[in-house]
């Protein structure tokens, strides 16, 4: 019956069974080109690189054969002839100890280890063999034993040792280095050399394996004089990109792969960036720069091509273990890019519409600027490229079917918040992101508007990916963060007429320092910080990360050649008009410059200008008139500007000349619409007020209004009923009871805006 079994086990195992299967292999990483990366060690802390027998070379087979076991195809296991002179000589004459282990009694040996060096211990390995050469192929055995041969301390197989010693794969190995490697396994422990010591013992070994070599191939026997030179070995396994591999090893925790896995990375632009990476963070020693990090995408393919998780892995005093290619962070105004995107695919703007960059509160909210200077009336490109905050929080709040935060969850940007968590606050990165989450948004905008997963091991299939903007608005985000100025001018000749678009970001606190760009086919993100949190006031966007970037960008696109170069087209569906200069509105015929803007027709908004107005003097009065054809009347052209941005005009020392008034006692109407109707403030629109029952005292909503520059007074409304007047920009209180209310704010030329406010009960 036990043989019955026995039977049926070994032709289970000759079927279905695999001699490798309960060995552990370390997880290895290569490059794109096959270079490894990094080895880690199994669970057993041996490094073990598995290779398959055909990928190594004839010669290096053959070497070893020679040296192990020449008779390796012709026995079943064991070698009686062998067996019987080694029981001779060291248990019989005990002249000296010898071995006469097969190849297939080694390998019984590693696989289920074996002790050997007692007559018992020696039987098992021989009925171990000879059970492997029932159950498996030569080649089989011979596979699994150059991946477990010992080759010195923990490096067991040939690829490790190829590695470990000489830092090449066993295929790439010359004769010497072979032969070296083939001696080793029969004595580990005194052969192993290292960098600074070659044993005589492996010189010697490898010698008569030589002598024995030349026999079959004499046409190398002028490499004789080789055999007796010192090894040059590096003793230590590859250790390139230890974030990025760390970081494929949780993505990998539940699968056991084998073989080296094969991932994107090219390890020549790895280099590249590393070296200006850290020649940049030691420039800037001085100023707390001593951490940051970097990932390199190709958006094409949507491949990592370079990546640094921080300045040093094995510096705890920057706790370099950190990876800040997947630690959440905040993003700063980095998100920026897509407010406009979702605005310009909404109709909100085009690529020039004015926005206003002045002080304003959204509720309680009341974002700032930077050293909280307003610029006042700014087009949409410049809003974006000089990260005005105002107009981007402005713009999310007026987008309606979705805002950033819809976006970002179908980005699948994962660890948000609910909504209301955030509020407006979210444009400016109060939610956190990964470099590696914000590499796949900006990959949208390289995408024409296709979301794409970001791949780090290597695969031939790739996704088609999933639209998430639209082409046009991604392709005229890109056009802004194009006309972003960069830090510096001194740009490299070769790579003058290559743009590249670039956003920047900083975190409240200074305790994140961004700059993200696309140029050619790359997305690069750039973080300048430290894990622990602590604030630099260096840490400004625009003045610490995007240097760097752009070291790093220039340095890249200069070793592209001209034929090899990326771009990409415009969509279809975009065009170029010419506007106002200084409205964004179509150029009306007093416009006195205009430029060219980007458009996409039946979707972006587009308005006469209403800045630039023709009006006439009566040069008596010096009132305004609507009279014409007289002689002491004047024309001329005046700049309308909104009450607001006259205050910020003239706060900053420029202050636009007010168009004059018509004389006190006419009053006219403007029938011809041609100035901006008021601009409500407060109350905000769509929002609930709650009121206190038990403190009536507070129950107060404050109105205010900007105006045009030809208006001196607001008229408020209740539905019908009125409330009161005010000056543009100043507020007057109003207590309502607790309802639902149409606001209407009416300017002194009956031009009008109206909006919607309710006020709820709370009851204490």
């Amino acid at each position: 019956m036990a043989m019955v079994a026995g039977l049926v086990q070994v032709v289970v195992t000759a079927t279905t069974g695999d001699i490798l299967e309960d060995i552990e292999f370390s997880r290895a990483y290569t490059d794109k080109e096959g270079q490894l990366l990094q080895v880690f060690l199994t669970s057993d802390h041996k490094y073990r690189i598995y290779r398959p027998l055909s990928d190594f070379p004839p010669d290096f087979v053959e070497a070893l054969l020679l040296q192990e076991d020449r008779y390796f195809y012709s026995h079943h296991g064991v070698n009686p002839v062998a067996l019987f002179r080694a029981f001779w000589e060291t248990y019989v004459i005990k002249s000296r100890r010898i071995g006469a282990s097969t190849i297939t009694m080694q390998t019984a040996r590693l696989k289920y280890g074996i002790y050997t060096k007692s007559i018992v211990g020696k039987l098992r390995q021989i009925f171990s063999a000879l059970y492997l050469e029932l159950c498996f192929s030569k080649q089989e055995i011979l596979e699994a034993y150059v991946n477990l041969a010992p080759c010195g301390g923990n490096i067991e197989g040939f690829e490790t040792g190829s590695w470990f010693y000489f830092g090449k794969e066993v295929q790439n190995l010359g004769l010497t280095e072979s032969l070296m490697l083939c001696v080793l396994p029969q004595n580990p422990t005194k052969r192993a050399p290292s960098p600074t010591n070659t044993p005589r013992e492996l010189l010697e070994a490898r010698q008569r394996l030589f002598q024995a070599w030349v026999e079959y191939h004499p046409q190398d026997q002028d490499k004789a004089v080789y055999m007796d030179m010192r090894i040059s070995t590096i003793c230590q396994m590859p250790n390139q990109a230890r974030h990025f591999t760390e970081m494929l090893n949780i993505q990998l925790a539940q699968e056991e792969p084998r073989q080296p896995i094969r991932t994107t990375l090219n390890s020549t632009i790895q280099q590249q960036c590393q070296e200006l990476f850290h020649s940049y963070l030691s420039q800037h020693g001085s100023l707390g720069v001593n951490n940051g990090a970097f990932l390199l995408v190709d958006w094409k393919e949507m491949e990592v091509v370079a990546n640094l998780g921080s300045a040093d892995y094995y510096n705890d005093a920057i706790q370099g273990q950190v990876n800040a290619t997947t630690s959440k962070r905040s993003p700063g105004s980095t998100l920026k890019p897509f407010i406009y995107a979702l605005a310009l695919e909404q109709g909100l703007i085009h690529y020039r519409t004015m926005l206003k960059d002045t002080p304003v509160t959204f509720n309680e909210y009341a974002p700032d600027n930077y050293g909280s200077v307003f610029k006042g009336p700014v087009q949409a490109w410049y809003a974006l490229a000089d990260s005005r905050n105002i107009p981007a929080v402005a713009l999310n709040r007026d987008l309606k079917q979705r805002d950033l935060y819809d976006f970002l969850i179908e980005a699948g940007i994962t660890g948000l918040k609910e909504r209301e968590h955030y509020g407006l606050s979210l444009v400016l990165g109060t939610g956190d992101v990964t470099m590696m989450e914000l590499a796949s948004l900006y990959g949208i905008l390289a995408n024409n508007g296709i979301y794409k997963d970001i791949h780090s091991i290597y695969t031939a299939k790739k996704s088609p990916g999933r639209p998430l903007l639209s082409a046009e608005s991604a392709f005229i985000v890109k056009k802004m963060l194009e006309a972003n100025v960069p830090p510096y001018q001194n740009r490299p000749q070769e790579v003058a007429d290559i743009p590249i678009g670039y956003k920047t970001g900083t975190s409240i606190g200074f305790k994140d320092s961004w700059s993200v760009g696309i140029f050619d086919r790359y997305i690069l993100c750039v973080w300048i910080g430290n894990f622990d949190g602590h604030g630099n006031n260096a840490f400004l966007g625009r003045r610490m990360a995007a240097p760097l970037m752009f070291n790093m960008a220039y340095s890249l696109l200069s070793n592209i050649p001209k034929n090899q170069q990326t771009s990409y087209e415009r969509p279809q569906n975009v065009k170029n008009i010419d506007v106002c200069s200084v409205s964004g509105g179509l150029p009306n015929p007093h416009c006195p410059q205009t430029e060219y803007a980007w458009f996409i027709p039946g979707i972006s908004p587009i308005t006469t200008c209403k800045i630039h107005r023709q009006v006439y003097i009566d040069t008596r009065t010096g009132y305004r008139t609507n009279q014409r054809d007289k002689d002491y009347v004047a024309t001329i052209v005046r700049e309308f500007w909104p009450s607001d941005l006259q205050q910020l005009f003239a706060l900053a020392g420029l202050p636009r000349l007010v168009p004059p008034d018509y004389p006190p006692e006419e009053y006219h109407l403007d029938y011809l619409k041609q100035g901006y109707p008021p601009e409500i403030i407060s109350p905000l629109t769509g929002s609930d007020y709650l009121f206190r029952s038990s403190d009536t005292s507070r129950n107060t909503i404050l109105l205010c209004a900007t105006a045009d520059a030809d208006t001196t007074e607001i008229l408020w409304f209740s539905g019908v009923n009125f409330i009161g007047r005010s000056k543009p920009g100043e507020s007057i209180e109003w207590k309502p009871q607790p309802g639902t209310y149409q606001i209407t704010a009416t300017d002194t030329k009956g031009r009008s805006s109206t909006l919607q406010v309710t006020i709820l009960e709370f009851v204490e």
